[in-house]
Order: C-alpha cells, then structure tokens, then sequence
C-alpha cells in the first residue's frame, strides 16, 4: 500500500479527477472500458459542456431511485459490496429509535429477527446474508435498550 495522501475531493467529478490522477488514464480507461475522452468527460466539472454524469453520480441516482421503491435492504447490500474493498461496512447515521409503544413490544419485537437469524446460519446461508440479518437483530435489540433506558429515566429508575 502507498502512503497516505491528503484528498480534499469532496464532489463526484473531483473524486474521479483524483482517481484518474493516482492512477492514470489507462487504468481508468481499462477500469470502465471507456475511451480517454469519456473518462476526461467524467472528471470534468460540470459547468464544462463536455461533462458527463460519472459513474458515482449514476449510481447515486440508482441507490436513490431504489430506496424510493422500498428497496433499501439492495441498496445497503450494494453498499456493503463496495465498502467490501476496503474492509468496511455501512453504517446508518440515525440515532437508534424505538418503533414500539412500551418495552414490553419492543422485547416482542427482536424476537422474530434472532429467529431469523438463527434459521440462516441452520441452512448454512451465504455469510453476507447473516451478516446482513444480525446488523437488523443487533439494530432491533438497541431499540429495546433504548426503550428501556427511556423507561427508567421516566420512572425515576436512573
């Protein structure tokens, strides 16, 4: 691994000019099969007229598209696929809520998804997948302390 450099590449088009500079055109050429003049396209800013929407911003556009049709468990998959190449996971940045009325609910609530977690490792299910299920029974199980932790505050259990 090279040493670390500073990269203040905060918009899409820059984090392309960046990459194509580490790595150089022919990798990036070769990267997405696409000719140097497409891959100039995709580092330039967009007030260039040859701008084109770069590879990020389409997925960006899928990843929403997605959500908006309820498909945000492909959308985190997806995610974690890409994170995968540097050893990392995506992580929500919402405090943990609680969805449930009273800790009891809440206690009823994790129950179905450590069942579920425990079928997928029976049926030897792919590692992602159960992954995937506990990150869902630990969010589950964090909504109960919460609850909890609500509960005592305002029952003066502190």
């Amino acid at each position: 691994m090279k040493p670390k450099k500073t990269n203040n590449a905060t918009l899409t088009w820059e984090m392309m000019q960046c990459s194509r500079d580490v790595l150089g055109p022919t990798c990036m050429q070769k990267i997405f099969s696409r000719g140097q003049s497409q891959i100039n396209r995709y580092c330039s800013s967009p007030r260039h007229e040859d701008h084109q929407r770069n590879p990020l911003d389409r997925l960006h556009l899928l990843f929403s598209k997605l959500d908006e049709e309820g498909e945000r468990e492909l959308v985190i998959a997806a995610l974690n696929h890409l994170c995968s190449s540097i050893d990392h996971r995506i992580q929500e940045k919402a405090e943990v809520q609680p969805d449930k009325l009273t800790v009891e609910e809440e206690c009823l609530d994790d129950y179905p998804e450590k069942v579920e977690l425990d079928r997928l490792i029976a049926s030897n299910a792919a590692p992602e997948l159960v992954r995937r299920q506990g990150e869902h029974t630990c969010r589950e199980i964090m909504e109960t302390v919460v609850s909890y932790e609500e509960y005592c505050k305002k029952n003066g259990y502190e």
